[in-house]
């Protein structure tokens, strides 16, 4: 019983700053039943807008096939994960 295991994983996005972006990558995230502990979002004038996710997954093929669906959303430039501070 009880909840499956899960570990913490950071990612950042790269993204052309939109109205629906971020709702556009959560919308994904949840879709594979993947949980969002923590969202950050940097926003500059005249360069991409960075969103920084704290995510709880169950395996690395879930992680990957979300990352790759994630990466198909128009306005993402890239997608990277980065160790917790």
């Amino acid at each position: 019983g009880g909840r499956p295991q899960t570990y913490g994983v950071n990612i950042c996005i790269e993204v052309l700053d939109r109205v629906g972006v971020l709702n556009d990558i959560l919308s994904r995230l949840k879709d594979n039943n993947i949980n969002v502990c923590s969202a950050q979002v940097k926003t500059f004038p005249d360069a991409p807008a960075l969103i920084e996710l704290g995510i709880e997954i169950c395996d690395r093929e879930q992680f990957e096939r979300t990352c790759a669906q994630v990466k198909n959303i128009s306005d993402v430039l890239t997608l990277r994960r980065i160790n917790s501070k």
